[in-house]
């Protein structure tokens, strides 16, 4: 039983150390007492607290705040004052007390500093009532502690308002990437501005999670999107090579369209088609050091010298070629006749000569030591 004179005695000191020793001592009866206390202690303490908390100092209602913000019986009054005062003194009883309903937590919320909305954010369980207004009012930092509490809940109509103050922030993404109550919606909203990390991250996730399953599908999608266009595009290039072929199609055409588009696995099959060599031959020769075989190719089918510049121009790319470089090879181009070309073809096809590197075998030391036959690479007009 509590001494009631030593309570009226500490009263009577209207001192900032007398009332930090009545708060102790009431404090300590209190929390002595456990959840077995009486009625009347209780309500003797939060009456006595109440009508002294004014005059208490910050460091006292900051102990004080600590010793109970986790008591389930603790005075709500009483709890509501602690969680209104500044930062210091609330924080534990918002991230703690018991006491303290939904309703209450809207309230603070509702005009709070933002240190009261974290503290609040970091509750083990936080409504979708609370979550509500810390989604409308937070900021980065409450948004980031708030998606990031397992216990927090939310309606699908905060979920899709947090995903959209997420676009430009790196740190509530990466929180929302986390959570499995994630609805299809907000994470179909999420996904497109989520950095490469983050989706690597998300591939590490349960099969659970609805990004996981979105982001498989989006995969599936985009594969299977470039593979039709992929399809579309060799069905395009068949084509245009069919009408070079028939005479349908001036071959200059091709030969733009394929090079300006650096599509040279479809370049090398036009030329070794109107050819008549192996395509992979040819298309060594499209990025060979020595050009002689190439205008040989490009002259001997009537490749102007407008669309012999698309081709240079491919080839510039991939060997650096310096503007001189391109200056000396139109020049050669240029200097070749249609009809030398053609012959110089001919001698090479019948020659057998290949184009591009033998492979190694063992008469090759043989092969070194006999002489090489005199191949024309060019003819006089």
């Amino acid at each position: 039983m509590f001494n009631l004179s030593k309570l009226a005695e500490l009263a009577r000191d209207t001192s900032a150390v007398g009332r930090k020793s009545l708060i102790s001592t009431l404090t300590d009866l209190f929390v002595s007492s456990g959840d077995d206390r009486d009625e009347q202690i209780s309500l003797l303490f939060g009456d006595i607290v109440l009508k002294v908390l004014g005059q208490l100092e910050e460091e006292t209602r900051m102990i004080l705040a600590k010793r109970v913000c986790h008591e389930e019986g603790a005075p709500h009054e009483l709890m509501v004052k602690l969680a209104k005062d500044t930062i210091a003194v609330a924080e534990p009883v918002l991230e703690h007390s018991p006491a303290l309903t939904s309703e209450d937590l809207v309230e603070i919320a509702s005009s709070a500093s933002m240190d009261h909305l974290g503290a609040i954010a970091g509750r083990k369980t936080v409504d979708k009532t609370v979550t509500s207004v810390l989604v409308d009012r937070g900021d980065s930092k409450v948004l980031t502690k708030v998606a990031e509490n397992e216990g927090a809940e939310f309606a699908e109509a905060s979920f899709l308002k947090l995903v959209e103050k997420a676009r430009s922030d790196e740190s509530i993404q990466a929180a929302l990437v986390s959570r499995p109550d994630l609805p299809e919606e907000a994470a179909h909203a999420l996904l497109p501005f989520l950095t490469s990390a983050l989706q690597e991250r998300i591939t590490a996730l349960g099969a659970d999670n609805t990004l996981v399953h979105l982001l498989a599908e989006r995969a599936a999608t985009e594969v299977a999107a470039r593979t039709h266009k992929l399809d579309d595009a060799r069905e395009e290039s068949n084509a245009l090579i069919k009408d070079v072929m028939s005479k349908k199609t001036n071959i200059d055409e091709a030969v733009k369209n394929f090079a300006r588009a650096d599509r040279t696995a479809e370049l090398g099959m036009l030329l070794a088609r109107v050819s008549d060599l192996p395509q992979a031959a040819v298309s060594q020769l499209l990025f060979s050091a020595s050009d002689k075989a190439l205008i040989i190719l490009c002259k001997a089918n009537g490749v102007t010298a407008a669309a012999y510049k698309d081709i240079l121009t491919m080839r510039a790319r991939r060997l650096r070629m310096g503007g001189l470089e391109l200056n000396a090879a139109i020049q050669r181009y240029d200097a070749l006749s249609e009809q030398g070309a053609k012959r110089s073809l001919e001698t090479l096809k019948k020659s057998g000569a290949t184009f591009g590197p033998k492979p190694e075998d063992e008469n090759t030391e043989k092969s070194k030591r006999r002489p090489k036959k005199n191949v024309p690479f060019a003819a006089s007009r």
